[in-house]
């Protein structure tokens, strides 16, 4: 009993260890010396903060497409993996954002980009991972 509680403070003690260097790392890339990076991007060309400011402004804006809204009636699905099954295959398809499949109710609710996504492609998607599907 004591082996085990001896083995269990160590690796706790390790994996404390690891997180306070890590986390000590991440400061560290941050700080760029001679500069100020605290909450307001500074002058700098390369300021981590500027670029992730930039990123941020790219993901909020490609999120801004517009979508619609496609359900399928799924026949076959019996379970969690099946509905991963679905999800994947249909997400995999060109003009796809998101896709919410529910074994339970028979039902997949896909998010599609405006005419970047075809029906009949996504209903194909889903006999292909061994289901049937028609339009809901």
């Amino acid at each position: 009993m004591f082996k085990a509680l001896k083995l269990s403070s160590i690796v706790f003690v390790a994996v404390m260890f690891i997180f306070t260097l890590s986390s000590s790392a991440l400061q560290a890339c941050v700080m760029i010396p001679g500069s100020s990076c605290g909450s307001e991007p500074c002058e700098d060309e390369a300021c981590p903060m500027k670029e992730a400011k930039a990123k941020l402004i790219k993901i909020s804006t490609a999120e801004s497409v517009d979508t619609e809204e496609v359900v399928l009636n799924v026949s076959g699905m019996t379970c969690a993996g099946c509905e991963g099954r679905v999800k994947g295959a249909l997400t995999a398809c060109e003009g796809v954002t998101d896709a919410q499949v529910s074994h339970k109710d028979g039902k997949a609710v896909v998010q599609v980009e405006k005419g970047k996504a075809n029906k009949d492609v996504l209903i194909e998607a889903v006999k292909q991972v061994g289901f049937s599907a028609s339009e809901g």
